[in-house]
């Protein structure tokens, strides 16, 4: 298994995927799973996803009472490693919302998940 993920990244982000819930279901990247997404309900276009590596070890957080379509849109995952544990965070605000809104509820959102022993990645 090493020698074939030799080279592949263990997490890839995508942004403006334009599915919904039922869309992701079918999204195939070999050597990789569905990990956590967002999919907007309201607009026809946005979402973001986060795909793990097959041989990652990672537990979605659900941060759905968190988000305002457009406005803040998050995704998180907790990724265990032999060593350390790595939360990371796929965030968007659409250009046209509140930069405020967005920057107040990014700090909420991070003060609720922060933990002093973990490592935190924003995307």
């Amino acid at each position: 298994m090493l020698q074939e993920n030799q080279g592949r990244p263990h997490l890839i982000c995508l942004s403006e995927h334009r599915m919904g819930k039922e869309e992701m279901k079918d999204l195939s990247f070999p050597g990789y799973k569905l990990a956590n997404c967002f999919c907007c309900k309201t607009y026809s276009k946005g979402g973001f996803c986060i795909l793990a590596r097959n041989d990652i070890i990672y537990q979605a957080i659900n941060l759905n009472k968190l988000y305002k379509e457009k406005v803040f849109e998050i995704s998180a995952l907790t990724i265990h490693t032999c060593s350390t544990k790595v939360i990371l965070c796929c965030a968007y605000r659409s250009p046209s919302e509140n930069p405020n809104y967005f920057v107040q509820h990014l700090e909420k959102t991070l003060k609720l998940i922060y933990q002093p022993t973990v490592s935190l990645v924003i995307c």
